[in-house]
């Protein structure tokens, strides 16, 4: 089986390199971060002068595959029955409610398997993708070890399995390699699952890109918002305090 390590370009990741830099863990075959065109700014720095350099000196290729060559409908907001594919916010109904995220599967995890599929002849049934839940996240990685991929080999869980490290712990082994810890989380810039603090962090030019793409899925769901507060993100105001209503989509791969 095929060692596929999927990066997501945030604390856990960076805490994986690490362990393959000590050598706690092999050097997997590939990694891979799926680019789905819509990351901060921040993921891709870190990435340039941090992991990227320690992994490329140690003989490991960090392959940024695009999910706009990659992906089944390229990074399309909707699929081909108009279902939203980010989850969203939507105040249909009474009291409104959230949409189910597809953008993990569409923009990350197909898209890795299309490019080992498409550039190097490997199907999913000869890889086994490693993920970076810790061992703090179990419901991400108790609901991953019921599902087949997992039972079948294809799954592996390094920081739960080989070395258990919770989140806390990955920042103090990554602060021992002499790195920064990533900040903020590695995300999509419109992700609506980011707290207040992380809208607030972003860029203004990488907000507004946010602000214009609400416009863009509005277009066709008029009742979808990226905001909990259901109201233009324009006018949202972020100086409150975070509160325990968003959490990262636990379906996926973001924020790892």
């Amino acid at each position: 089986m095929i060692n596929v390590w999927s990066f997501g370009g945030g604390t856990q990741s960076t805490a994986i390199a690490a362990l393959v830099i000590q050598g706690r863990l092999p050097k997997p075959e590939f990694a891979i971060i799926a680019d789905t065109g819509r990351e901060t700014r921040t993921t891709w720095d870190y990435l340039e002068k941090v992991t990227g350099p320690a992994l490329l000196a140690f003989g490991i290729q960090l392959h940024r595959v695009s999910a706009n060559d990659f992906g089944y409908n390229g990074m399309g907001l909707f699929n081909r029955s108009d279902t939203l594919l980010i989850p969203a916010f939507t105040s249909l109904g009474e009291d409104g409610g959230k949409l189910s995220g597809y953008c993990s599967r569409w923009w990350k995890s197909d898209v890795a398997e299309n490019y080992l599929s498409r550039a190097h002849g490997i199907t999913r049934s000869k890889f086994c993708s490693w993920i970076g839940y810790g061992k703090d996240e179990q419901i991400r990685w108790a609901r991953c070890m019921r599902g087949d991929d997992y039972k079948a080999g294809r799954i592996r869980l390094p920081l739960v399995i080989d070395v258990p490290l919770s989140r806390h712990e990955c920042q103090k082994l990554i602060e021992s390699m002499g790195w920064p810890v990533p900040a903020p989380k590695s995300r999509c810039w419109m992700c609506p699952n980011q707290s207040d603090s992380e809208w607030r962090s972003l860029p203004r030019d990488e907000f507004q890109k946010a602000v214009q793409l609400e416009k863009e899925i509005q277009r066709t769901d008029p009742h979808a918002w990226l905001h909990k507060s259901m109201i233009p993100l324009s006018d949202v105001d972020f100086t409150q305090p975070d509160d325990l209503f968003n959490r990262p989509c636990d379906s996926g791969n973001c924020f790892l």
